[in-house]
């Protein structure tokens, strides 16, 4: 069984897709393929003239909608806002944003939990995906985190991990009180890092699973290096919501355009200097900020993934995530692997389908057994 395992793991990849032309793209055609391209053009009727000040405006207009953004209201049943206090005087209150797919009373539901930077729209798609295939059989709970969309505290840049992980545990009492049905934990990247770090705590008593996306402590810690490196490279500032949207889908940050219309939009906001005649969007979190907690997020996160009393579940976007220790810890069987070879790290973006089915299976194979009473045997009188 290890040996097939093994050989699904690391099944060569497909051939890569097409190159894509976006709409503002440039194609550069030279030598024989011009040629062709005159001859051909030559056999066209005339195009009408256009004046000089309509030019470009189509193409513009064109793109403006192709990467407009998608309401909330299209995953989502609900949207609110619950209020945690601080747990002692030096704690500040904290206003969580979630968003919820209710299912029937006592339904198992799925807590999900994103990475650090976005928020907890880049779960819209799938949260989607899975009311579709389960109906009310279960329930989605998704959340901005503190310092993240629009969720609001007096202690932002608190992203330590052991306040994130009682964050976690407050939002889930905060929306479901003290009797929890049966709860999934779900987290990407640094938020797969949170999840283990609740589970692996017992935070959650009524937790049956953990799945982690496409996070693996070795790999993560390797990459912190660059992290600032790419930082520095985003763009400090956008002049519409569109243009965050289609910073999201050319950097390749998300390959499916339309979770990238829903999940983009929430990771800025308005500067204090933007106006309605010129407006300007910034960064919502300041990760750069955050710096003294990269490295905390992921030690000890194998450690913490593999010690939850729970079922386990790892999906990566290639197998070239997946380190040493939990390459070993894999073959002996103890978490289920899965691999999206045509994902980016945003694996439940760009895949939300198959990641609904996963997690849906996943649940299926772990939830509790409730057995009939067993009826007494008649007395002897």
């Amino acid at each position: 069984m290890a040996n097939d395992l093994l050989r699904k793991m690391y099944k060569a990849r497909p051939p890569p897709l097409p190159p894509h032309f976006d709409d503002d793209d440039d194609v550069d055609i030279t030598g024989e393929s011009l040629d062709t391209l005159s001859s051909s053009l030559s056999l066209l009727p005339p195009l009408p003239a256009v004046h000089p000040s309509r030019l470009g405006r189509s193409s513009a207009t064109n793109a403006s909608e192709r990467y407009a953004p998608l309401d909330w209201t299209n995953y989502f049943e609900e949207k609110r806002l619950v209020t945690v206090q601080g747990e002692d005087d030096t704690e500040a209150e904290i206003t969580f944003n979630i968003f919820e797919n209710r299912g029937k009373p006592g339904a198992p539901l799925f807590v999900m939990h994103h990475g650090a930077g976005v928020a907890g729209l880049s779960f819209a798609l799938t949260a989607k995906e899975i009311k579709e295939a389960v109906g009310k059989e279960a329930s989605v709970l998704a959340f901005d985190c503190r310092g993240h969309g629009e969720t609001t505290s007096g202690d932002e840049n608190n992203l330590s991990l052991d306040r994130l992980a009682k964050d976690l545990k407050n939002v889930i009492h905060a929306t479901y009180g003290e009797d929890l049905p049966d709860i999934i934990l779900v987290g990407h990247s640094m938020g797969g890092a949170v999840v283990s770090e609740a589970a692996s705590r017992g935070m959650i008593p009524t937790l049956i699973g953990v799945a982690v996306l496409d996070i693996v402590e070795g790999v993560a810690i390797e990459t912190l290096a660059n992290m600032n490196g790419w930082l520095e490279r985003r763009p400090n500032a956008f002049r519409s919501l569109d243009k965050v949207v289609q910073w999201g889908v050319k950097s390749g940050t998300v390959r499916n355009l339309e979770s990238a219309r829903v999940s983009c939009p929430p990771l800025v906001v308005l500067s204090k200097d933007s106006t309605p005649e010129n407006p300007c969007y910034v960064w919502r979190t300041n990760l750069a900020a955050s710096e003294q907690y990269w490295k905390d997020w992921f030690t000890g996160l194998t450690q913490k993934f593999l010690s939850a009393k729970a079922g386990k579940l790892l999906i990566l976007a290639g197998t070239d995530r997946l380190d040493t220790e939990m390459t070993i810890a894999q073959m002996q069987g103890k978490f289920q692997l899965m691999v999206f070879p045509n994902s980016g790290h945003a694996v439940q973006e760009d895949e939300p389908a198959r990641m609904a089915r996963e997690l849906v299976a996943f649940w299926k194979r772990n939830e509790r057994l409730v057995l009939p009473p067993r009826p007494f045997p008649p007395s002897i009188a």
